[in-house]
């Protein structure tokens, strides 16, 4: 039986219902029943973001030989022992693009152009992917997007939004990559990390056609008050930096399927509390808004189900937002989430969680998430220091004081924030 006291929180037990969730977005799960298509020419293997290489090594058994293609994910995200041969791997930085990024980008642009009719381009997108293909268009520099991703990073942007202002600014993203791969078909196949799961959004869609305006774009950068270099403002002002919409004839030959979303790992998380007896009550899949605030909204529906004696489970999915005032702090949305519920929870007893990004990295530290007990503000010296440390954007230290971090190390996957407090 879960025991939640005040000396410290059942980790293995709360870690249990963690891993059951992200079985069906795995890409050896989420991929299994995948079918290659008939091609009459080559297939060219592209594979993007967090999730790249999970998803390329479960696809790879199903294409024709001889494989030719490239994968592109974060740094330290690549699959051990995997090297096919004819797929280069390629590790570049998130969430802030780099160098290496950049000529990834770049070589994925120009291989999309080598194909012509009758071949196939197979595009496995994950999140993350928009960060890890920085080619800016003419006239703005990597330096100037990785300032401009710092701000976006910092000003509480949903992901939405970043992403509207990414496209326009890309020679790959809002469906480039597909429409410099024309007249050969594109096949996409993606694992959604986005509230939504808009195809548009996974990482800023580089095969998929867009629907947002520079107009919007512009829209964005005066919303959150973002200082653009002089290049970067001409380029949103710069009718060629266009994106092609659905209806672009150099889109014509695109299809698209997501084989994971968030939906599926809320599910499995409901699964999996009732099966350890539990009551799922699920928020949905797709909540936004500032982190504390969600944490306050959580806490307060908590302590509610406690006073009614109901042994449930609070689950929810989606992607939280922190608007940083601290720079020097460290924390991701995750812990800001967990410590504004402790403290609206005060150390209620019978009330235990967690809450973790799906992909193993809250925000930019090396934690997925963390853990909640009713003692955890006694481990903090209280609800003052517990204060001090959510107002300075500094959660992370404070879970690291408390023993209470949530380490998984990169899994394989991507499909958003899970969340869950348990009633008992």
């Amino acid at each position: 039986m879960h025991q939640t006291t005040n000396s410290a929180p059942d980790k293995q037990f709360l870690q249990s219902i963690y891993d059951a969730a992200l079985q069906p977005a795995r890409p050896e799960i989420a991929l299994q029943d995948f079918v290659m298509p008939p091609v009459s020419g080559r297939v060219w293997l592209f594979a993007a973001g967090k999730a790249a290489t999970g998803m390329a090594a479960a696809v790879l058994p199903k294409l024709p030989e001889p494989v030719c293609g490239l994968v592109v994910t974060r740094q330290g995200y690549g699959t051990p022992g995997f090297s096919p041969p004819g797929l280069e791997i390629i590790e570049a930085a998130h969430p802030v693009p780099d160098s290496v990024g950049l000529d990834a980008a770049e070589r994925a642009v120009r291989a999309a152009n080598a194909l012509v009719a009758g071949d196939l381009m197979l595009a496995l997108i994950s999140g993350g992917a928009s960060s890890l293909l920085p080619l800016p268009v003419r006239g703005v520099t990597l330096g100037e997007k990785q300032r401009l991703t710092r701000q976006l990073l910092h000003c509480g942007t949903p992901i939405s939004e970043i992403n509207i202002v990414r496209k326009h600014l890309s020679a790959i993203k809002g469906g480039r990559l597909a429409a410099a791969a024309w007249p050969a078909q594109t096949m996409t196949v993606a694992i959604s990390d986005v509230p939504g799961d808009d195809p548009a959004t996974i990482g800023s869609g580089p095969t998929v056609g867009d629907r947002s305006t520079l107009a919007d774009a512009r829209s964005v950068v005066a919303k959150y008050g973002l200082e653009l270099s002089d290049a970067a403002a001409q380029a949103l002002r710069d009718a060629e930096n266009e994106t092609p919409d659905p209806e672009d004839e150099r889109l014509s030959a695109t299809s698209y399927a997501c084989c994971a979303r968030p939906a599926d790992l809320v599910q499995a998380a409901a699964d999996a509390v009732s099966e350890r007896g539990y009551e799922p009550h699920v928020l949905g899949d797709d909540l936004e808004g500032e982190a504390a605030e969600l944490g306050r909204d959580h806490a307060r529906l908590a302590l509610r189900l406690k006073e009614e004696g109901r042994r449930t489970a609070i689950i929810s999915g989606g992607e939280a937002t922190v608007t940083v005032s601290n720079s020097h702090g460290r924390g991701g949305r995750n812990t800001a989430f967990l410590l504004s519920c402790a403290l609206a929870l005060e150390g209620a007893p019978g009330i235990s969680g967690f809450a973790a990004d799906t992909d193993g990295i809250d925000g930019s530290e090396d934690n997925a998430g963390a853990f909640l007990w009713p003692g955890l503000l006694d481990r903090l010296d209280g609800k003052m220091a517990a204060q001090t440390w959510l107002e300075s954007d500094d959660s992370y230290s404070a879970f690291a004081r408390a023993d209470a971090l949530l380490m998984t190390g990169p899994s394989g996957t991507n499909v958003n924030d899970l969340r869950v407090l348990l009633i008992d």
